[in-house]
């Protein structure tokens, strides 16, 4: 796969939410990133940081391509912006809103990877009224909450060993997040993310990362917890390493990055999602979830997804505007000309 390029400057548009937790600040940084490397590219970019009272002027911000990144921790916003942003037909990146209720939704991803019968972990969903029962499952199980992202409501306490440990981080995860909670069938073998860029026939997965487990994760489960993504002062943190290319034996990888578009289509993904997978012993690959906001900061050296990018040899600023191009042709076509933006410009 080749990069895209623009032959004219187009304008773009970057919606974020902020905060002061380890991933929204991940997002700040995701946005400065972007808007650098498309400046650099000659772009014009327009950023707004969303709320309650500005989101409506938000989205008449003008940009021929639209980024949705107002990732507010109920999803009531984000909701609201990628919704009217539908409404105004504008061209935003990645998922459709239709597709958005798998994005909050990991007990629909996991049935729906049961029904298509693509390979995950063995699993329950448990709601505030269900007994806490196995029926099957064999530990240890890892114990997620089903409307969470990010990592968030995973620790090394997510990993149980027996009955007492699994009703406890149930009713944990039920105290303090909303929805259902799944346990999955812990794969203890290693992670491998494989990020696609791309829609319909025309779906390519980059090289694989892997995340190693190292330094103190020997004595610990080797899990990629909230805080081995997010928190830099975590010896999580900085014992979870990325690398792309990931060592994998024989044809390997092309059969995980088959099962990796397989998973991106039955989902409805567009223009850039990344699936998430773990390998047994016997190295059968298991999705564990399917990313479609993945993270695209430039300043995060362990970022999965730009580890798969640099693989290719590829810059940021080449990725950047390839994922923009992705996004551009989906919704108008072909690539721009000059008359465009001065419509925009114009109507706003």
């Amino acid at each position: 796969m080749t990069p895209l390029h623009f032959d004219y400057p187009i304008s773009i548009a970057i919606l974020y939410y902020g905060g002061e937790a380890g991933d929204e600040l991940d997002t700040e940084e995701a946005v400065r990133g972007i808007e650098e490397a498309l400046e650099e590219n000659g772009h014009v970019v327009r950023t707004m940081r969303v709320d309650e009272k500005n989101w409506l002027k938000a989205v008449k911000i003008p940009g021929e391509v639209v980024f949705n990144l107002v990732e507010d921790p109920l999803w009531e916003l984000y909701v609201k912006v990628g919704q009217r942003l539908e409404m105004l037909g504008r061209a935003q990146v990645g998922h459709d809103m239709k597709c958005f209720k798998y994005a909050t939704r990991k007990a629909w991803v996991k049935n729906r990877m049961q029904k298509l019968g693509i390979s995950t972990p063995n699993f329950r969903i448990f709601n505030r009224r269900s007994k806490i029962s196995l029926r099957g499952l064999e530990y240890p199980l890892i114990v997620k909450p089903s409307r969470q992202h990010a990592g968030i409501g995973i620790s090394q306490d997510s990993v149980v060993i027996d009955q007492p440990e699994l009703e406890g981080r149930v009713k944990y995860l039920f105290k303090h997040f909303p929805g259902e909670v799944i346990a999955e069938e812990f794969v203890e073998g290693r992670e491998i993310h494989i990020t696609l860029l791309g829609n319909n026939r025309h779906v390519v997965a980059l090289p694989a990362c892997e995340v190693s487990f190292g330094g103190e994760f020997a004595d610990n489960w080797s899990v990629y917890t909230y805080e081995a993504k997010w928190d830099k002062k975590s010896w999580e943190y900085w014992d979870a390493r990325v690398d792309a290319p990931a060592k994998l034996p024989g044809k390997m990888e092309d059969k995980y990055g088959k099962l990796a578009v397989k998973a991106y289509r039955a989902f409805g993904c567009r223009d850039v999602a990344r699936i998430d997978m773990r390998l047994d012993e016997k190295n059968r690959p298991f999705i564990v979830d399917v990313n479609m906001n993945p993270s695209l900061n430039y300043y995060d050296k362990q970022d999965a997804t730009l580890a798969s990018v640099y693989a290719l040899d590829w810059t940021y600023e080449q990725f950047v505007e390839t994922l923009v191009a992705i996004t551009y042709k989906r919704v108008y076509g072909r690539l721009s000309d000059r008359i465009r933006e001065r419509q925009l410009l114009l109507e706003a």
